[in-house]
């Protein structure tokens, strides 16, 4: 994957910055996971307590999860997508709809325009491992959010699952724990939670893109969503892992 727009340290690109341009991303990974419905459906439960009205969702690539938020009528959604190929298909899906607005650019784009003052929520989701300097995302993020604002982050876990797959998408980084922690709070963010989730998907990763060295599919996907996801639910709620294929963090501006 290639997000990357020249002179702006706070870009996309791919980590041998052998691809050209941020507009060149396929998202073939997004496609692959637009059919995990009880997927996005167990993201965006967690995030549901810390959204408020005004909500700017950074890296939508496709709506999957930007239709879940409309479905709870937010006064507004803003989603912000760099690519050209996701940004064309998500004004398609999010046509007609009076409570979203669609900005083809980056975090830093979208806030040098001044389309959003200060929103109530920040929602990120397998967005923050593509950026190079992250931790100047995360300052964009909290200057963007009002005070008291809430973000929700979803990002990969674990370096040791770091894989193929995983450097073909551009994914700079799989995170400790303790790491974004720390940077949360070195950006000034108070953390409400930093948790792992899907620990049953860990080791179908592991498997299937550490040792057998695959990508994913719509067809793996569909079985993993059908099969895995009621049982790596029902883990995160009840069980509280202490590892897993993902972090949650709900961080919160002071």
């Amino acid at each position: 994957m290639s997000r990357r727009e020249s002179g702006n340290p706070r870009t996309w690109e791919t980590p041998d910055g052998a691809a050209p341009g941020l507009r060149d991303y396929p998202g073939r990974d997004l496609e692959a996971m637009s059919s995990a419905i009880r997927y996005h459906s167990d993201i965006l439960s967690i995030f549901s307590p810390f959204l408020g009205d005004r909500i700017l969702e950074v890296g939508a690539g496709t709506g999957n999860i930007s239709k879940l938020i409309l479905d709870r009528q937010p006064s507004h959604l803003y989603t912000v997508e760099p690519s050209d190929r996701m940004f064309e298909l998500l004004r398609e899906r999010l046509r007609g709809n009076l409570n979203a607005s669609v900005h083809h650019s980056l975090l830093s784009g979208f806030m040098e325009a001044g389309h959003a003052a200060e929103v109530d929520s920040v929602v990120s989701v397998n967005v923050l491992e593509h950026v190079r300097d992250d931790v100047a995302e995360l300052e964009l993020m909290r200057t963007v959010l009002r005070p008291g604002g809430h973000l929700c982050l979803w990002v990969p876990a674990l370096p040791a699952l770091n894989s193929r797959f995983d450097r073909s998408l551009g994914h700079f980084r799989r995170y400790r724990k303790r790491d974004l922690t720390r940077k949360l709070e070195q950006t000034g963010f108070v953390p409400v939670q930093v948790t792992h989730r899907d620990i049953v998907g860990m080791l179908a990763w592991f498997v299937v893109c550490r040792v057998l060295r695959q990508e994913l599919s719509p067809g793996k996907v569909s079985i993993y969503d059908r099969l895995v996801m009621p049982v790596t639910g029902f883990c995160g709620r009840w069980l509280n892992p202490p590892v897993g294929k993902n972090l949650v963090a709900i961080a919160r501006r002071p």
